[in-house]
């Protein structure tokens, strides 16, 4: 059975009203704030590996959710929308993602919410609870 997991329920560490800047619940979690990678959308090959080598989901493999921060609204049907992925924590599989999505701004975080990547346009921050 797939874990399936709700953009409310990032709202237990990180206050989603705030979607410019990475925007946490707790003072306890060390934040890591970087530029975008200059090739890709979000992130390098080698920003990757240093941000996610410790990471036991990217050790194992594991999917982890993506989440864009606000809800579309479709003027033809009315339905407002908003845009998530999941993808197994690994360089192939994210930067599939980054050159593919139409998500804008987004939050990525495993099932546990014991770390949480944030990008936009201009930077990515990275977020572990100690």
């Amino acid at each position: 059975m797939e874990f399936q997991l709700h953009f409310d329920e990032l709202k237990s560490i990180i206050d989603t009203e705030n979607d410019q800047e990475l925007s946490l619940t707790s003072n306890s979690w060390e934040i890591i704030k970087n530029s975008n990678s200059e090739l890709n959308n979000w992130l390098s090959e080698d920003q990757f590996g240093l941000i996610f080598s410790n990471i036991s989901e990217s050790k194992h493999c594991e999917t982890v959710f993506v989440f864009e921060t606000f809800e579309r609204k479709y003027k033809h049907s009315g339905l407002t929308k908003r845009l998530t992925e999941q993808l197994n924590l690994k360089w192939s599989e994210f930067d599939k993602f980054q050159c593919s999505t139409e998500i804008l701004y987004f939050y990525m975080v495993p099932k546990s919410l014991n770390w949480v990547l944030y990008a936009n346009r201009d930077f990515w921050q990275f977020a572990k609870s100690n």
